[in-house]
């Protein structure tokens, strides 16, 4: 009886043991990019599967403080992100920026706000924050999703075309440029030659394009290839950072599809008969890049769009 005992008592220890192993090697939510010069990339982790980021972020350490660049899908990998900041610093986290209102990119907004941040994006964003992102959730959101939008953390501080931000003598140039969404901003840091592009870049990956007009957005990849020729480019979405042929490339993508398509419209081809059409071509080229899935609905968005019967968010009287 007492070897029993002693045996259950063995197998429990070790039970627990395994357990605790097996929680403290559970992947993170992202994994961080040293960019130089104090700037970081937060890159979403798809080997963390539920509990991952859901988009890419960033941060970088200045003289005085922090400014943070988006806070994820969720309020446990945005605390994960301000545990990291506060491994490296405990210069206060002075700012957070918004690439743009997407659930994805600021749902660890109140995260920040507490820490003392104050969070900063184009004005539409704030408009749309609480608004335009009940529409992920689909038909069917249910109350507590509703609350979840309602409590999202707003900006404090709006802009229409930018802001410089300073941490100590270290600038951030902050621009808003159109294209995925109507409020849309890439933070460039000149110190370590680093855009933050939010989702106006999508590296080896297919877009969303649900609020995109990408005309518009074709031309502000052209800046960023312009005024950033050497930089690197942290997207919203892909598992690394870019430089400026990957820029190049996701910009093809946009062209290719919106070519495609025009042509298919010139033929008189419609609704599945335009998916038929294209999307074979997208697989030739695009087959292998993430969110694959996002094909059939960027081509039913962009036909809607080069017909003009599109739906986006429409910024707010002021």
């Amino acid at each position: 009886m007492r070897q029993s005992l002693k045996f259950l008592a063995t197998t429990a220890a070790l039970f627990l043991v395994l357990g605790v192993a097996t929680r403290a090697q559970a992947p993170a939510p992202f994994t961080l990019h040293d960019l130089g010069h104090g700037t970081w990339a937060g890159i979403d982790n798809p080997a963390a599967k539920s509990a991952r980021s859901g988009a890419n972020a960033g941060f970088v350490i200045g003289a005085d403080g922090v400014a943070v660049i988006d806070t994820f899908e969720n309020v446990a990998a945005a605390q994960t992100l301000l545990d990291e900041i506060r491994k490296k610093t405990n210069l206060p986290i002075r700012f957070v920026v918004n690439t743009h209102y997407h659930l994805d990119h600021v749902a660890g907004n109140n995260i920040f706000a507490a820490a003392g941040a104050i969070v900063l994006a184009q004005e539409n964003v704030r408009t749309w924050e609480r608004t335009e992102n009940a529409k992920f959730f689909g038909p069917k959101i249910t109350p507590q999703q509703k609350a979840e939008v309602a409590s999202l953390g707003l900006p404090s501080i709006t802009y229409k075309d930018g802001v410089t931000l300073y941490l100590g003598a270290r600038r951030l140039i902050v621009r808003s440029l159109p294209g995925h969404t109507g409020g849309d901003s890439i933070i460039y840091d000149p110190a370590a030659n680093v855009v933050f592009c939010g989702d106006l870049f999508w590296n080896h990956t297919l877009p969303n394009l649900i609020d995109a007009s990408t005309k518009p957005w074709i031309t502000a990849l052209d800046t960023l290839l312009a005024d950033y020729p050497t930089a690197t480019f942290v997207p919203g979405h892909g598992n690394e950072p870019g430089h400026a042929a990957d820029v190049r490339d996701f910009r093809g993508y946009l062209v290719d599809l919106r070519t495609a398509i025009q042509k298919a419209q010139a033929e008189g081809k419609s609704g599945d008969a335009i998916v038929a059409a294209v999307l074979p071509q997208l697989q030739k080229k695009y087959g292998s890049w993430n969110f694959f899935a996002f094909a059939k609905s960027d081509i039913k968005y962009t036909d809607e769009e080069l017909r003009g019967r599109k739906r986006i968010p429409q910024p707010s009287a002021q």
